[in-house]
């Protein structure tokens, strides 16, 4: 084996961040969500910034091209299926270094060789094989840019086939293969700023700070100029800056946010949030002068949205309901503006989920869908007349998204469907409502309006 150069070792820095990547890997791959594996891997890991951004960029990378990578590298094994499930990560980790971060192969090579050896002595002569095989002979096959027009779904995509057949059920196939491919796209750390002075203060902190996008709204909707959406790089942890310390920002996909915008919500209007989470749309919500009221089915996210609207110093009333159990009963009033962000696949966040691809299965669709279903309509009963409903699910499936609105306004009197947004290569139309693209650091959105007539 060669020896290591200077830094590689396995006792150095970037081999500490490679070795915290894979365990965070095989963590995700046996069942673990992977921001979660990844928080708890850093905060026990003695790393610096620079090697807990690298230790993430593998863990992420890796994941999000997983089923590419592995295509791969079938084709240097005989027998991959029998390889150790951490044998194969660290593989993976490696052919990204190669393929995709350019890391030099001498670099990648060693480094992997030596983590692979530290647990697995009887795999490290066929991971410097492997890894050697393919830096020699790979190229640029995988890099971005280097498949044709009509793209191989796990090869080129990273995806299983039969999810990118729901995408281009939904968006067609071109656009089907542009949303994926953004997903495979890092994200920049986006944070809500939810008033003017938020930007001095992380720019003062030494944050690069970007304006986010300017997604467009339909002619009916009134835009505020706050909250509005930063793109920024901060040189400290998220805790440690003081805007979010301050209740200045809060961590939110731009698409999250326009969802909220979407509803056009004003001022004292009476604002249902349904299936809330941990309240990220209540805070802007409320910060846009709404009078808003969450409804979450769990308890414990109900809390973490009622510690982040204190650390915001926001308002809202929380309830923890069931919306598939007899909601809304008579004590809840008509409301003017009702959002329910349903429980989804997720399918439209890959680039921030990417295990998400790893584990769904077709079956999983027409049960999400079939509860997605019955809470619009309870979201239904509880919009006053001329009021607003909100439909929206960060998927990117026609099961969950248009099949879903189109059988709610075909079986739900007294509804009439509202414009949907415009603005090619960001919106695909649907029958009812248009698909929010993953593109430029977005997360995908399926997002439909109605009006209550009566």
């Amino acid at each position: 084996m060669t020896a290591a150069p200077d830094g590689a070792g396995p006792e150095s820095p970037t081999a500490s961040a490679r070795s915290t990547a894979l365990a965070v890997v095989v963590r995700a791959l046996g069942g673990a969500y992977l921001s979660r594996a990844l928080d708890e891997a850093l905060g026990s890991a003695e790393l610096s910034g620079q090697d807990r951004s690298l230790a993430a960029d593998l863990a992420y990378g890796t994941l999000r091209r997983y089923l590419s990578l592995g295509a791969v590298l079938d084709g240097y094994l005989e027998d991959p299926d029998r390889l150790p499930p951490r044998v194969r990560a660290a593989l993976c980790l490696g052919a990204y270094e190669l393929l995709h971060r350019g890391t030099p192969p001498y670099a990648a090579v060693s480094a992997w060789v030596d983590v692979v050896k530290a647990g697995s002595p009887r795999h490290a002569g066929l991971v410097n094989a492997v890894l050697r095989r393919l830096a020699r002979e790979a190229g640029d096959e995988g890099r971005e840019g280097a498949s044709d027009a009509d793209p191989d779904a796990v090869r080129d995509l990273s995806l299983p086939p039969w999810l990118f057949e729901r995408f281009v059920r939904a968006l067609g196939r071109a656009e089907a293969a542009v949303a994926a491919r953004a997903m495979l796209a890092p994200e920049p750390l986006w944070l809500t700023a939810l008033r003017p002075e938020a930007e001095e203060a992380l720019t003062a902190q030494g944050c690069e700070v970007r304006p986010g996008p300017d997604l467009p709204l339909p002619p009916d909707v009134t835009g505020a100029a706050w909250p509005r959406s930063l793109s920024v790089r901060s040189p400290v942890p998220l805790a440690d800056l003081g805007a979010f310390r301050a209740g200045l920002v809060q961590p939110q996909n731009p698409s999250s946010l326009y969802a909220a915008k979407l509803l056009g919500a004003g001022p004292g209007e009476l604002v249902y949030d349904l299936a809330a989470g941990h309240g990220v749309k209540t805070a802007t919500l409320a910060a846009a002068g709404a009078r808003v009221v969450a409804f979450e089915v769990s308890e414990k996210r109900a809390r973490v949205a009622r510690r982040n609207l204190a650390r915001l110093g926001l308002e809202a009333e929380h309830v923890v309901a069931d919306l598939t159990a007899g909601w809304p009963g008579p004590e809840v009033a008509p409301g003017d503006r009702v959002l329910l962000d349903a429980p989804c696949s997720g399918t439209g966040t890959l680039r921030g989920n990417p295990e998400i691809k790893l584990r769904l299965e077709p079956d999983d669709l027409p049960r999400l869908a079939a509860r997605q279903a019955a809470m619009l309509r309870a979201a239904a009963r509880s919009v006053a007349t001329g009021g607003t409903l909100l439909y929206a699910v960060c998927s990117l499936t026609p099961d969950e998204g248009v099949a879903v609105a189109a059988a709610f306004l075909r079986s739900e009197a007294g509804f009439e469907p509202l414009p949907a947004p415009e603005a090619p290569g960001t919106f695909v139309p649907a029958t009812v409502g248009a698909y929010l693209l993953p593109v430029g650091g977005l997360d995908g959105f399926y997002l439909a309006r109605f009006r209550r007539t009566g």
